[in-house]
């Protein structure tokens, strides 16, 4: 399969997928007659792809290709994250540039959606001189089309806050901001916002408590498996292990797995790993290192908190999981969740699950443009209020029109962007 189709390729026709069966659902063709609602979110508003020639440590030259996909700004400025990975490719960045506008839209932030990326070499690991010479050449390659009104970027694979330091610094320099609200996820002494570097991984599980709650469910002692420990399933794992009392028995990552049929100290894991590398996880003394498909897990829940396409139809049919928590964007096909649903399997999409992140960075923007700074303990019961009444309002559109929590989501966020571009016009 060529890689075009293992990877954005794919994603993005799933995506597509759903945002035809939505406006079709939602008859968007004869409540906006002639607007052509949904191709503002399939065909984005702005595409910028550029060269990086970045300097080497040793003085020779890497070209790497960029990107930044600017959906949808009908509902707010342009926010999402930045990834730097050999698997980026303009088809992923898209995909990921349209859930954004949705996920935005799902927890009600008055934004719209972008993503940018860049495509590393694969197997080259840079430098932190080298990174910093590559977040530095990204904004100056970008740098009129950002901004608070503009768009707004984050973190997310292989960046983090010291490369928003970085983009921030060099912004800076074109704009005299010394601290700025064009960037979040920035370290916190840089204007960024306590709680925000375990937003995403944190309402993942609050999400997964809202649900519990809703139906009733007791997570004390219900196993899960980890498929991911980026910053992303690390938090989801230390806070279900440390908060939750779910027991995590299974953790993966590129490297491999570490399992405990009892559980894993996941505090101890996350010090393991942060000590040693991803690379150490499988050796973790507190588990025993596995070769096994992580999906395969006989566990109650599977938070899958990898990358995109992580189960397809080939591998759907081994999930043992009775609930899917998606902590990733786009783990699942679409073939793969349809599926999964048609088996029974309970889903917690990753468009509402994983918008924590966002939320937060929403709250650091806030914040900056107000010189104000807000407890952690403030942030975290903010983003939960936030998460809960989303996830309740997804329950409702799924009940009213008997459909998946994806297909409601969407639903619901399709139906706010496309009343916005409708009263927006179109010019």
């Amino acid at each position: 399969m060529a890689k075009e189709e293992m990877s954005g390729g794919l994603f993005l026709d799933s995506v597509n997928v759903l945002l035809h069966e939505t406006a079709d659902t939602l008859k968007l063709d004869e409540k906006y007659a002639g607007k052509s609602i949904i191709e503002r979110i399939i065909i984005p508003d702005r595409i910028v792809s550029f060269r990086i020639s970045l300097q080497r440590d040793d003085g020779s030259i890497d070209v790497l290709q960029a990107f930044r996909v600017q959906n949808n700004n009908a509902r707010g400025p342009y926010k999402g994250g930045i990834r730097w990975h050999s698997s980026v490719d303009l088809e992923e960045v898209r995909a990921l540039a349209a859930l954004m506008t949705l996920k935005c839209a799902v927890v009600g932030l008055p934004l719209g959606g972008a993503k940018g990326g860049v495509v590393l070499p694969e197997g080259v690991t840079y430098s932190m001189p080298e990174q910093e010479r590559l977040s530095r050449k990204y904004v100056d390659g970008l740098v009129g089309n950002l901004g608070a009104k503009k768009d707004i970027p984050a973190p997310d694979v292989n960046t983090n806050a010291q490369v928003m330091a970085w983009m921030s610094d060099q912004y800076g320099k074109y704009t005299g901001e010394a601290i700025t609200a064009s960037f979040t996820g920035k370290p916190i002494n840089m204007g960024g916002s306590l709680g925000r570097a375990e937003a995403t991984g944190v309402g993942v599980i609050m999400t997964l408590e809202q649900h519990a709650l809703c139906h009733d469910i007791n997570l004390g002692g219900k196993t899960m498996a980890v498929q991911g420990f980026g910053n992303v399933g690390s938090h989801a794992a230390l806070r279900a292990y440390s908060d939750v009392g779910i027991k995590v028995t299974h953790v993966s990552n590129e490297y491999g797995c570490t399992v405990n049929s009892d559980k894993l100290n996941i505090v101890k894991l996350c010090k393991w790993v942060e000590e040693n590398g991803q690379d150490a996880l499988p050796n973790f003394p507190g588990g025993k290192p596995c070769d096994c498909d992580i999906v395969e897990a006989d566990v109650d829940i599977l938070c899958l908190a990898a990358l995109e396409n992580a189960v397809t139809e080939k591998n759907v049919g081994n999930i043992k999981a009775p609930l899917i928590l998606e902590g990733a964007n786009g783990p699942l096909t679409a073939e793969a969740d349809r599926l999964a649903n048609e088996a029974g399997k309970d889903i917690i999409p990753d468009i509402l699950a994983n918008s924590g992140g966002v939320t937060v960075s929403y709250f650091e923007m806030v914040q900056n443009e107000n010189q104000d700074r807000w407890t952690r303990k403030d942030v975290l019961a903010r983003l939960k209020l936030i998460l809960c009444d989303a996830y309740d309002k997804i329950e409702e559109v799924a009940e009213e029109y008997g459909c998946t929590r994806r297909q409601a989501c969407f639903l619901h966020a399709v139906s706010e962007v496309a009343e916005a571009s409708s009263l927006r016009g179109t010019q």
